[in-house]
């Protein structure tokens, strides 16, 4: 399957790029799809470079596009559809009124999800699309050096794959302290 992906991006000619960072922003409207898959498939496509850098403008433009329409359009249509006071009851305990936590929770999750949703917050879109930049560029190189690196062949993904595993199952005994950790962060940072 990466082998017929990437073959489309590299047979694409001078609009390989282009279709690159359009793919970035199609993962930001549709959250169905992962970033870090876009970012490795770039990676071996490109190389790690011309991956990361194309990769840093698609996400950047994904996360400039998704912010604008979750607060342009769907807060408005959350205001209409749920009432004043149950709306601030759940941004309220949801509690996340920080861009500084935002910032860690894109760095966590790394999900164009997150992004989403943290548009439909009144906190600044500039800031939050500072957080998310700065939070998710790294995803996005350790993706593309991935795919340079790892995406080799089908065999080599493999065998990395199956070394993630044991890092994976020990992040998944760590979200309980991650996410008190986060609720008790989210406490102490003001909101702006």
């Amino acid at each position: 399957m990466t082998e017929a992906l990437t073959q489309f991006i590299s047979s694409a000619g001078w609009l390989a790029p282009l279709y690159y960072v359009g793919s970035f922003v199609i993962t930001a409207l549709l959250p169905i799809v992962p970033t870090p898959l876009v970012g490795a498939l770039g990676g071996k496509a490109f190389g790690l470079f011309p991956a990361a850098a194309y990769g840093i403008f698609g996400l950047g433009l994904g996360a400039f596009i998704s912010l604008n329409l979750a607060r342009r359009i769907g807060r408005p249509l959350i205001n209409r559809l749920v009432r004043p006071k149950t709306r601030a009851r759940w941004e309220k305990l949801l509690g996340i009124q920080s861009v500084a936590v935002w910032g860690l929770l894109f760095l966590l999750l790394n999900l164009d999800f997150a992004v989403l949703l943290s548009g439909l917050t009144t906190l600044p879109l500039r800031k939050l699309w500072l957080a998310a930049m700065i939070a998710r560029s790294p995803w996005l190189v350790a993706s593309a050096w991935f795919g340079d690196v790892i995406l080799v062949s089908d065999s080599v993904m493999w065998v990395a794959l199956l070394l993630t595993l044991p890092i994976l199952y020990g992040l998944n005994r760590l979200q309980p302290r991650i996410q008190s950790w986060l609720i008790r962060i989210n406490g102490r940072i003001p909101p702006p």
